[in-house]
Parts: C-alpha cells; sequence; structure tokens
C-alpha cells in the first residue's frame, strides 16, 4: 500500500498475523529543502492489537519503549505485554507488567494515579487520528483495588469502565465495543467497512519520581497519527475483515487479471 503527493511519500504496510503497522514517509531532493541531494526519512512502528471474537486471546502484541528511553535500563526495568478479545459487545484488554519497582497510588485522585505504576488506554472518540483523544489512567492501591480516572475525558459524561487487578502486575480492563469501534462503521450497517480503529496501550514506569519511562504499542506518545491500532473481529471469527482505509481496493470483474491489478 503506497499513496504520493508531490515531493512528498508515504507507504504503510499491515499484518494482522504479526499485529503490527508501519509507515515511511520522505522527502526528495527536489524539495529543496536538502541541498546535499539527501532524503529526509521517518519510520513509525505501531502494533494492531487482535481482539478475536472468539473470546481467545491472540498473541501479544509488539511494543515499544516510546517516551523516556534514558531513564529505562531494560525490559528487567519495564516491560509490557499485552493482548485483548472480544465477547459480545465488550473488548477485554489484558495487560501485564515486569517492573523491578512497583509504585502504588495512595489514594483515588488522577495525580496520584498519573505518579504510580499504571495502564493508559488512548483512543480517538469518533474512530479518526483527527478527533478528540480520550485518555483512560488504571492504577491500583497497596490494598490491590483498581484505581480508574478519565485523564482526557470522552465527550460523553460515562464513568471509567470496569477494571480488575488480577494479581500486582496483571491489570484487565472491559471496553464497550460501542466506545472505539464507530457506529458509522459498526457490522450492523456494512459488513464489509471498519473493523478497527486508532488505539495505543501504555505501561507508565514510575520508580517513586513520577513518570520515567513509558513502554507502549506504539513507538512514539500517542497522538494525532500516532496511535497503534485495535482490530475486533465480528463474533465467532478469529480475523476482523480488512478495512477500506488500509488497503487500496480495487473492484475484481471477469475480465480481470493479476497483471490488471497490479499495474
Amino acid at each position: 500500500m503506497g499513496t504520493s503527493s508531490s515531493d512528498r511519500y508515504h507507504s504503510a504496510s499491515l499484518s494482522l498475523l504479526a499485529q503490527r503497522f508501519s509507515t515511511l514517509s520522505h522527502e526528495d531532493s527536489e524539495s529543496g529543502e536538502e541541498e546535499d541531494g539527501s532524503e529526509e526519512r521517518r519510520q513509525s512502528e505501531h502494533a494492531v492489537v487482535l481482539a478475536p471474537g472468539t473470546g481467545i486471546p491472540a498473541g501479544h502484541a509488539p511494543v515499544w519503549v516510546s517516551w523516556g528511553r534514558k531513564h529505562w535500563s531494560g525490559k528487567e526495568d519495564a516491560d509490557l505485554k499485552v493482548h485483548a478479545f472480544r465477547r459480545g459487545n465488550t473488548v477485554t484488554v489484558v495487560a501485564q507488567f515486569h517492573d523491578d519497582h512497583t509504585v502504588v497510588a495512595t489514594d483515588t485522585s488522577p495525580k496520584a494515579i498519573l505518579g504510580a505504576d499504571h495502564l493508559e488506554l488512548w483512543w480517538s472518540e469518533r474512530g479518526d487520528v483527527h478527533s478528540r483523544p480520550v485518555q483512560l489512567g488504571v492504577a491500583r492501591t497497596q490494598e490491590g483495588i483498581p484505581v480508574s480516572t478519565w485523564f482526557r475525558r470522552p465527550g460523553r459524561r460515562v464513568p471509567p469502565p470496569t477494571a480488575r487487578w488480577v494479581t500486582p502486575n496483571h491489570v484487565e480492563v472491559d471496553l464497550p465495543v460501542a466506545w472505539v469501534l464507530p457506529k458509522a462503521r459498526s457490522e450492523e450497517e456494512d459488513p464489509g467497512a471498519s473493523k478497527g480503529g486508532p488505539f495505543t496501550i501504555v505501561f507508565s514506569d514510575s520508580d517513586g519520581k513520577g513518570q520515567e519511562t513509558l513502554v507502549s504499542t506504539s513507538d512514539r506518545t500517542p497522538g494525532p497519527y500516532l496511535y497503534g491500532r485495535l482490530a475486533i473481529a465480528p463474533e465467532g471469527r478469529p480475523f476482523p475483515a480488512l478495512w477500506g482505509g488500509d488497503l487500496h481496493w480495487e473492484r475484481v470483474g471477469k475480465r480481470t487479471t493479476l497483471r490488471s491489478l497490479v499495474w
């Protein structure tokens, strides 16, 4: 898949099996910005977290250190494993952390959650990269009680979703499908339409000094064009249909050949 406009080029590749989405953009030497004829290349990596509709989780999605690498000494310091699955109208996000120094929330305030080791879920409310971002924070108290807050509240007034701390390093969050899958792209309206949207999962490692390192399903801090993806399969199916925005679709007729599709 690739697109181009004037002197700027973009390409992208997506694999549901690898749960990975990569983009590459560059400016050529004719742009006038680089006198030595060199190209400026920008590559970004994102996970496509797969939520099978069978109720059986897929494998762990890839993660990256998206912020605070200078404070990160390796996976023993901070690491994240995530997967998701769908049951009915709910998508459950499962996150497991590895952390060498656990910091819990001292109370239920947003400030206390932000200062503790916590999980963040980011998504775009209307399902596109231009929409207002929603940011959920989930931490735990010393007693293991889940505490959640909206760092960036959705447009509608709803309480934070249900969260469960199964162990001190294992949390599960139940999200209504309707929150992350826009109505205009629902299965009921168009079976071949999008089954996913912008979505990033972040583990914020504190070590008692505030946010030090972010390990997430995107190689950069979430924001416009910098989200990962959540791919939600229809109920009973392991994979979703690919959405139109991810591939350039061509109508296939009786006389269509492979050469005509490629060229």
